[in-house]
């Protein structure tokens, strides 16, 4: 019998970095929705705030974060600033830095 390491969230995040340039697309894109939603969660803004920033009603943010549409580069590049993070870590690519320096 094989046993399965336990995945808390943090391996699992780090999991699905390491595989996120071999995701099939649609995969990719939960996975950059789910980790806009995660990233504005833990800095404590609304969707409102965030579609405020983005310059966006918040009707259109949401859906972002259901991955029913995807952040332009420019929005991903303010979420960016905005959180504190690399774009890269939001788009899901393995091995950089998460947070992002401050000028």
């Amino acid at each position: 019998m094989i046993l399965e390491p336990r995945m808390n969230q943090m391996t699992r995040v780090l999991a699905d970095s390491v595989n996120a340039l071999r995701m099939p697309h649609y995969q990719r894109r939960l996975l950059v929705a789910r980790r806009m939603k995660d990233a504005r969660e833990n800095s404590g803004l609304s969707q409102r705030d965030v579609a405020k920033s983005l310059h966006i009603g918040q009707a259109t943010y949401c859906r972002m974060e259901k991955a029913e549409t995807e952040p332009s580069a420019v929005q991903l590049t303010t979420l960016s600033t905005l959180y504190g993070l690399s774009v890269l870590w939001l788009l899901g690519m393995p091995n950089f830095v998460v947070t992002a320096a401050r000028p």
